[in-house]
């Protein structure tokens, strides 16, 4: 049975309601015949041994009872069914053996009374399943009728079983979000069967249903064949066996071309995530400390070791902008962009102390009940195990470290959007191991990199900026020939190439809940590639090696502050005197934000290798309202007369260019009413506000880099899943989730749920390529009632849960929605199932 309906791209449509012996098909959902009573099939189940011969059924029993030899999941169902067989033959035999005709008769008896107790479990069991939509009368159709009406998503049951059964919080979908059409239903997906699942249909065969049902003993009658000695012996197989759980079922899911007409499907990350013994090591300070430190314990990021030695004279400077006439102190404290209420404000220089405080403190008071709940295993360094931190902390403590000394809570009071930032330290290796002039070379050889796609080759020489692009593939004889002739280098994606600089902006994204790109700059001596401009995105500039000299100046136009797209190139006579301009050394850090111009050239005997950290683009509360005031108006045109009537006739009379200049009182009243109108129709509500927000989240989910699974998290999650297969070819998984298994999400924004199309999708980034928008976007398509399910992850992680507390009615429907998300990579357990 299956949980999701799994879909990829925009092209996937949701298909037609497909019914099937008076029952819907919905979403996954197998269709029953309610012809057939569990008790018939049971019945069938146990006479399936009638027509064995005796020695064939004594080689079927020696096979399946055999303690050495590991069963598939088949042959485990087979010995099942075989053992209730057996327990009825046994009983058989005695109760003919004796004679008694009044044991005969009770026993008769108890078989009727049990068939009656089965058929009444399993009416209960299966009106209480929150799946089927029409599982069990005409009854519950006419309920559907009803609720479709109201336009929301309701879980069917019958009206006995809604009075005695615990109510469950339905997730409806807003009529101002999407009208969602419930005679839409979906068909069941094809299915597919591996070790540890169970069939519908094998499971109303077994002996023991899901639904708990104890199938009638029927009394087998023995040949003259049965001996004394092969019926002790299958008594003696039968009695020690004891009851096995069962199976979980995993998602039957549907899979999609990657190069059809439909949207493309992203296809799992690759399960070898192991990383290089150069970068098991993190240099980024633990949780309050910003100092490295030698411990043994799991590092959380392969990035490079920091520098033993602190960082003595580590500097970050602020100051708003000077006059136009006054020279930058001879001191080197850099010179910021300006805030707007800080024009008159004298230069100041921050001096800041070299060793912070440790802020662990501060930090666990701030984080929420959930991760404190999840703070009971820590490493030799006193930090969280992998499996247990939270995503978005560990991108503060990157972010943390690029920025070291300031702390983040001060970088963005007092310079976020608002000023540049500066920081200058005594550490020339501090970024070393994130990109080098050899690893660049490494790369190109080891990669295919295309020109244009992956590299430019950009020059700027007398106020002119050019690409020098050729065609094909860019190998190293190439690309060093242009740098040797004073052109620039700039790799457009290096993340996808070098696993330490993925890591970082893989977790970075986690904090800013963005894409977080990088761009590699590699310039000769005495040489500047790019022309003065400015950006959309916020960035960070990492000296890695050489000098630089940067100049930053004001934006020219009012609109241009936080600006929203690119600039073209400025000529030198467009530029004013410059509000910044500094020379970044290896190990400093240059902030600025949106919309500041900057240029920046070599020094005479100095080359430089730089990486650009760009953020929080498009992010903007205008990004939002784009979302938000189609909505709005789309849900006011529906529900208001007022907004369909026609436009008084004399409109065109009085409004206008042409009558701008014009003073009456007919324009003054069409301008006032369709003011007030605005006023009155156009103001958002809260529940599309909150569905904007989900469709800008979708971006997210669409852009950012897929996450780096570390080897704690590789244990237990799907990507260090090993199959195997038996002797048969039949294949077996080596994992299976119960009731008791705890699970959380992977990362904090891993997933997002979405009411898209009138359908409710869980959209998802761990399938993302390295590549930017490589692929369409992943979702997966749920039922309104599994929703809540979802809900309860995203808000207990980064704690762990069990799959007995997710809130569904039925077990079997915990374990599959659990598993599903499990087997997409969307979840990790909490304890190996190796």
């Amino acid at each position: 049975m299956s949980a999701f309906s799994a879909r990829s791209g925009k092209g996937a449509q949701r298909p037609k309601t497909s019914k099937t012996n008076g029952t819907n098909a919905q979403n996954g959902v197998r269709s029953q015949s309610k012809t057939k009573s569990t008790t018939q099939s049971e019945e069938t189940a146990d006479t399936s041994f009638d027509n064995m011969d005796p020695e064939t059924l004594d080689d079927l029993v020696n096979e399946l009872f055999d303690k050495k030899k590991k069963l598939t999941v088949s042959q485990k169902q087979q010995r099942k069914k075989l053992e209730a067989y057996m327990m009825a033959q046994l009983e058989g035999c005695s109760s003919a053996s004796d004679d008694d005709d009044e044991d005969d008769g009770d026993d008769d008896n108890d078989s009727n009374s049990d068939d009656n107790e089965s058929g009444s479990e399993s009416d209960a069991t299966s009106a209480d399943d929150s799946f089927s939509s029409d599982d069990d009368d005409d009854d519950d159709s006419g309920a559907d009728d009803g609720s479709d009406s109201d336009g929301s998503f309701d879980d069917d049951s019958d009206e006995d079983d809604s009075q005695s059964t615990e109510d469950l919080t339905e997730y409806t979908i807003n009529s101002e979000n999407s009208s969602v059409d419930q005679s839409l239903e979906e068909p069941t997906p094809p299915k597919r069967q591996k070790a540890g699942e169970k069939r519908r249909s094998t499971q109303e065969e077994e002996s023991e249903d899901d639904n708990n049902n104890k199938p009638t003993a029927k009394k087998l009658q023995m040949g003259e064949s049965a001996t004394n000695g092969r019926i002790q012996q299958r008594k003696s197989m039968v009695e020690p066996t004891t009851t096995t759980k069962p199976a979980s079922c995993p998602l039957t899911r549907k899979s999609l071309p990657a190069g059809g007409s439909v949207a493309k499907s992203c296809p799992l990350p690759p399960k070898k995530q192991k990383q290089s013994a150069a970068a098991k090591s993190g240099p980024l300070p633990p949780k309050g400390e910003q100092s490295s430190s030698s411990g043994t314990g799991a590092k959380s990021c392969p990035l490079p070791p920091k520098e033993k030695k602190s960082l003595s004279g580590a500097v970050a400077k602020s100051c708003p902008l000077p006059p136009k006439n006054e020279k930058p102190s001879s001191s080197g404290a850099s010179c910021p962009l300006p805030s707007k209420a800080s024009k008159q404000i004298q230069p100041r220089v921050c001096q800041l102390s070299d060793k912070p405080k440790p802020s662990s403190s501060q930090s666990t008071q701030k984080r929420g009940k959930n991760e404190a709940a999840a703070e009971g295993a820590t490493d030799t360094n006193g930090r969280q195990e992998p499996h247990r931190q939270n995503s978005i902390e560990e991108g503060k403590r990157i972010l943390s470290w690029v920025l070291n000394p300031i702390k983040p809570d001060e970088f963005f009071n007092d310079f976020w959007e608002k000023n540049a930032c500066q920081v200058q330290r005594n550490a020339p290796t501090y970024f070393s191991e994130l990109i080098s002039f050899e690893m660049i070379d490494q790369m190109m050889l080891k990669h295919h990199l295309e020109f244009t796609t992956n590299i430019d080759i950009t020059s700027y020489k007398d106020g002119r900026r050019e690409t020098l692009n050729p065609e094909g593939r860019a190998m190293p004889p190439t690309v060093w020939g242009f740098y040797g002739e004073g052109c620039s280098i700039r790799i457009l994606n290096p993340s996808t190439y070098l696993p330490g600089l993925r890591t970082m902006c893989s977790l970075m994204q986690e904090f800013f809940h963005c894409l977080v790109g990088a761009n590699v700059y590699l310039t000769p001596p005495n040489s500047q590639g790019f022309a003065p401009h400015f950006d959309d995105i916020e960035a960070f500039v990492l000296q890695v090696e050489g000098r630089k000299r940067w100049r930053l100046y004001m934006p020219l136009q009012p609109s241009d502050v936080l600006a929203r797209e690119s600039s073209g190139n400025y000529t030198p006579d467009q530029l004013g005197e410059p509000i910044f301009d500094e020379v970044l050394k290896p190990g400093d850090v240059l902030y600025f934000p949106r919309g500041t111009v900057h240029q920046a050239i070599t020094e005479k005997k100095h080359h430089s290798l730089h990486i650009t950290l760009s953020v929080y683009q498009q992010q903007a509360y205008a990004n939002l309202l784009e979302k938000l005031m189609p909505m709005v108006l789309q849900s006011a045109i529906k529900h208001s007369v007022s907004l369909r009537r026609g436009l008084p006739l004399h409109t065109w009379q009085h409004l206008g260019i042409a009558h701008g200049a014009t003073k009456n009182s007919s324009r003054s009243h069409l301008i006032k009413g369709i003011q007030e109108m605005v006023q009155q129709h156009l103001t958002p509500t809260e529940n599309q506000i909150d569905a904007a927000v989900d469709q800008l989240a979708k971006r997210y989910q669409h852009e950012a880099l897929p996450p780096t699974i570390l080897p704690e998290e590789k244990l237990r999650t799907v990507f260090g899943s090993r199959s195997a297969t038996d002797a048969h070819g039949k294949c077996l998984c080596d994992y299976e989730l119960t009731e008791d298994t705890s699970i959380r999400l992977l990362r904090a924004n891993i997933l997002r749920l979405v009411v898209d199309e009138s359908h409710l999708r869980v959209y998802y980034y761990v399938d993302n390529a390295l590549e930017y928008c490589k692929y369409e976007a992943n979702f997966m398509e749920i039922e309104p009632t599994e929703a809540a399910a979802v809900e309860t992850l995203m808000h207990t992680y980064p704690a762990y849960v069990k799959i007995s507390m997710l809130p569904l009615r039925k077990p079997e429907r915990r374990i599959e929605v659990a598993t599903a998300l499990w087997e997409r990579g969307l979840l990790m357990t909490e304890t190996p199932f190796k």
